[in-house]
């Protein structure tokens, strides 16, 4: 039975629900408690399949319902030069983009593409409807190269600024649909026109840090890293934008604990946003339990000003129970704000250290390293793990071709919300293989 493998658990009240053939379940039907995530509940043991690709080694703590042909994988390696520059002697790196020479296979840069693989092998060969899927970018694109890749449908949507880096190194698919809106948009506004896009008849919503098999997805990097590595790393670093990332990282690492075959250290998360959007950062550091609400025109000439343009989420999985707040309590973790110079002068040394270019949001994230160095927050001879959730455009550039995905409707942000929604979509359909 499709699924079996696997049930979903209510982080507030534990009631248990089997995997819906069609769609995806992402709430708990109860409504006498506040809002809280599903979570997976698989096997406890971690069960290592050599002959699945990729991240789907892991297939029986991923919410599969196929396995495809080709998936990418990240690359883990110890980081020796960058860890003497930083007086870090067991300082390892998970690289989430491409770079061959390190085994990171990539092809979109991105961390992301771990969460689009994930998704698109859980839903079910019987669903006729197309998925929808926001993004401020790097999801985005993570999409429209895997659904192109396996022939699966959906529509991505985007903010204009996001446009030119809506690049593949495929073909776009014919059931790919690309939506860009144009204006003063951002994230927060491609997720409202999604919503009223998955709201169609012939449309699902994929549904963001909700859907389990996104945060499963991205918590395969920690999987791979823990292979590689062979215990938990007691510290670990990623940028945020929403936090989904850090959120799936500590639920890998409850489950490696539950396993018992990879140590008992418990991971402290440190994750790191890029200032002077860091609403997150800002609650965390006065143990709020809500982010603080910025004036709406406010938030966006913030976001304008970020290095990382992705981490700019209005609206993050913060305060939901099993969400950011709830990570960072039990891990006893940390956040970080960090300017721009910071994250550019964190992004040479890098390059220059270990030879190949890091996004901006990796950027950040070692940004965010040095300077938990440089406080004393983490020893000399700590387990570190830095998350590189981006990085190797010039190994493509080098190694591949970059199709640029022009936009299929453009919307006009002004008028999304007051406006009928109509699009015309493609003959559909889906072909994932196995």
């Amino acid at each position: 039975m499709a699924g079996s493998h696997y049930e979903l658990e209510c982080v507030a009240c534990g009631r248990s629900y089997e995997a819906t053939e069609l769609g995806f379940r992402l709430n708990c039907q109860r409504d006498d408690h506040p809002p809280a995530f599903l979570r997976s509940r698989y096997p406890r043991r971690l069960h290592i399949e050599d002959r699945h690709p990729g991240m789907f080694r892991y297939s029986n703590w991923l919410p599969s319902r196929r396995i495809p042909e080709v998936a990418g994988t990240p690359g883990v390696f110890r980081s020796e030069r960058l860890g003497r520059a930083l007086g870090l002697s067991r300082l390892y790196v998970v690289f989430n983009g491409y770079w061959p020479e390190r085994g990171a296979t990539l092809r979109t840069c991105a961390f992301k593409e771990l969460e689009a693989l994930s998704v698109c092998a859980s839903i079910s060969r019987r669903e006729q409807r197309t998925l929808v899927v926001s993004s401020a970018g790097n999801t985005g694109k993570a999409f429209l190269q895997v659904c192109s890749d396996n022939g699966m449908p959906v529509i991505v949507v985007v903010p204009e600024s996001a446009l030119p880096d809506m690049w593949i190194t495929t073909r776009k698919g014919p059931n790919v649909v690309l939506a860009v809106l144009r204006g003063n948009a951002d994230y927060a506004d491609a997720i409202a026109l999604a919503n009223r896009l998955a709201a169609l008849d012939q449309c699902f919503p994929e549904g963001g840090a909700r859907n389990v098999a996104r945060r499963d997805g991205m918590g395969t990097a920690l999987l791979h890293a823990v292979e590689k590595i062979g215990e938990i790393p007691e510290h670990y670093f990623q940028a945020v934008g929403s936090g989904t990332g850090g959120i799936a990282a500590w639920e890998m690492s409850r489950r490696l604990l539950a396993d018992g075959g990879f140590g008992s250290n418990k991971m402290r998360l440190h994750l790191v946003q890029n200032s002077p959007f860091a609403i997150m950062t800002a609650a965390w550091q006065l143990r709020l339990p809500e982010v603080p609400t910025l004036p709406e025109d406010e938030a966006r000439v913030r976001i304008r000003q970020l290095w990382a343009s992705v981490l700019s989420n209005r609206n993050p999985p913060y305060s939901v129970r099993g969400g950011v707040f709830d990570a960072l309590t039990d891990t006893g973790g940390h956040m970080y704000s960090v300017a721009n110079n910071e994250a550019e002068v964190a992004g040479r040394m890098f390059e220059e250290l270990e030879g190949c270019d890091i996004a901006p949001a990796a950027q950040v994230a070692l940004a965010g390293l040095m300077r938990a160095c440089r406080s004393k927050r983490i020893g000399n001879d700590e387990l570190v793990l830095l998350n590189v959730t981006g990085g190797g455009s010039k190994m493509v550039d080098r190694d591949l071709q970059k199709h640029y995905v022009r936009p299929d409707f453009v919307f006009d942000a002004s008028e999304v919300a007051r406006k009928p929604i109509r699009v015309r979509l493609p003959e559909l359909t889906r072909s994932m293989s196995r």
